[in-house]
């Protein structure tokens, strides 16, 4: 419906402006096409003389290829760091598995298919009716997400506008929030150690800002991850979820998430990650859990992980 009005105005000679990172869209509705980078104009096409892949190699300034490819991985997963045991909500019934040590541990499925309810309940987010969580072979009791963040559980949140960046505060402040307590002193915060470590981390991770007082909402979506990502690393946790953490990124700033999701396994962060990008969730788990209407249909080791297979078990009843 939207491009059959884009093009009615079109047909009456007005100028439309679409900015997007899909690049079938663009394909299917513009006549040229502008690629800006880092806040500075690449160049203009003519999108009937170009093609994705020069497109892309104009986004990231090179030839983005199979990153998955690209990405090292060491070999060695190490001692289990989280079990749940029976997990049940209003929206998710008896899911159980277990996470290690430097393993990513991917959650595939179609829409509704619960995982993201299966993370919200992990992290006292959703109150569950019945069910156990095991953090390095201890049981323990998560009634909300200060409890989880206490026990070591870091959360990205798939909508990472509404529910999580503080989008009026910092980009020094959105890193700091989880470790207030650790930076206090006699309840004032000790101001110099949280620009160290703001600082610390913009450097680490890349993130392309123009201050550390930046509001987050000022930078693109690639670099608010990042800082979302900074979160939890300032907060030494031993499990990271993950959920749609490349949603609305460019293709340059996905290749660099994955990268640095690859790096906090291969240092022996456990890892859960929800994508509803098949190639992503293949490239970058070691093993995949796949879910359907609330409960676990299927387990796939990256060997046997497919499209295909992983479409069947998220159809299957």
């Amino acid at each position: 419906m939207l491009f059959k009005v884009i093009k009615k105005l079109k047909e009456e000679n007005k100028i439309i402006l679409y900015v997007s990172h899909r690049m079938r869209e663009i394909f299917e509705i513009s006549d040229t096409v502008a690629v800006l980078k880092d806040g500075e104009f690449v160049t203009k096409v003519k999108t009937e003389q170009t093609d994705e892949q020069q497109l892309i190699r104009h986004m990231i300034g090179r030839d983005l290829g199979d990153v998955f490819n690209k990405l090292t991985r060491e070999d060695s997963i190490g001692e289990e760091v989280l079990a749940v045991k029976g997990l049940t909500t209003d929206s998710i019934s008896d899911v159980s598995f277990r996470l290690r040590r430097g393993e990513i541990l991917g959650f595939a499925g179609l829409v509704g298919a619960g995982r993201t309810e299966t993370m919200k309940a992990i992290f006292g987010v959703d109150r569950l009716h019945s069910g156990e969580i095991w953090i390095e072979g201890r049981k323990v009791k998560i009634e909300s997400p200060a409890d989880a963040i206490s026990e070591g559980l870091g959360f990205c949140p798939e909508d990472r506008i509404s529910e999580g960046i503080f989008r009026s505060r910092s980009i020094k402040e959105n890193m700091s929030v989880v470790i207030l307590k650790l930076l206090s002193r006699n309840g004032f915060v000790d101001f110099k150690r949280e620009i160290d470590i703001a600082k610390d981390q913009v450097a680490n991770l890349q993130i392309k800002t123009p201050s550390l007082e930046t509001k987050i909402i000022e930078l693109s979506g690639g670099n608010q991850q990042k800082v979302l990502l900074a979160r939890w690393l300032v907060s030494n946790p031993k499990v990271l979820i993950l959920d749609e953490p490349t949603r609305g990124i460019d293709v340059g700033a996905k290749s660099e998430i994955y990268k640095l999701i690859t790096e906090l396994a291969n240092k022996g962060l456990g890892i859960l990650l929800i994508s509803s990008e098949l190639p992503e969730i293949i490239g970058l788990s070691d093993n995949i859990i796949v879910m359907r209407e609330g409960k676990i249909t299927g387990f796939l080791t990256k060997q046997e992980a497919t499209e295909e297979k992983i479409l069947t078990l998220a159809m299957k009843k």
